[in-house]
């Protein structure tokens, strides 16, 4: 366990492990907790683990995920996947979001492919979501963050991963966004939010 000190009050803080390997990913859930949360310190695994992301759904992803580093470390995990779901294409990419134009495509790649097939379409909304799953070794809690925006068929924008330049919210793409306006409706923070919520519930 770790300490906390706000307005001079001591507090016991939990130590939480976050199961994944992207260095983004990693900054911004920890700048979301840190930011929204006194009791719960989130930590990088001291090694690298990969789980195969096979399942159907995010939400299965996530919980593998948080179980496969829970049994290595054996120390409480919040793990999380996402996926872009566009309307248009029956939520397509969705769990396949990062292997969209194949096993080890990169984002521009992916980008592409998306683009492509969406050139003839009218209809380009989508909606990015993140699932968050806590383990400790006996309970598993799910949140949900979502963020609603359009596919743009010409990329903007040197911020941000993934689909963030050609996902437009109000006039702007992600990737055009600073880290601070994007913290502000990104779907993780939404998802995050509601987890540190839960755990103080819980």
């Amino acid at each position: 366990m770790c300490t906390g000190n706000i307005y001079g009050t001591k507090l016991e803080c939990m130590e939480i492990l976050l199961a994944t390997n992207n260095k983004n990913k990693q900054k911004e859930l920890v700048d979301i907790f840190f930011k929204h949360s006194s009791q719960h310190k989130l930590q990088f695994p001291n090694k690298k683990i990969e789980v195969i992301e096979d399942k159907l759904s995010i939400e299965e992803n996530a919980q593998k995920k948080a179980l496969e580093y829970f049994s290595e470390f054996n120390k409480p995990v919040i793990s999380d996947d996402s996926g872009l779901f566009v309307n248009s294409l029956n939520g397509a990419p969705g769990v396949y979001s990062s292997r969209f134009a194949g096993e080890h495509a990169s984002d521009i790649e992916n980008n592409q492919k998306l683009i492509d097939l969406l050139l003839n379409s009218l209809e380009r909304s989508a909606i990015f979501r993140t699932v968050l799953c806590f383990y400790d070794g006996k309970k598993i809690l799910y949140t949900t963050g979502e963020l609603q925006g359009e596919i743009i068929l010409s990329p903007r924008g040197l911020n941000g991963f993934g689909y963030d330049p050609i996902f437009e919210v109000n006039g702007k793409t992600l990737a055009e966004m600073t880290p601070e306006e994007k913290s502000e409706i990104s779907h993780r923070k939404n998802a995050s939010i509601k987890m540190v919520k839960l755990l103080n519930e819980k």
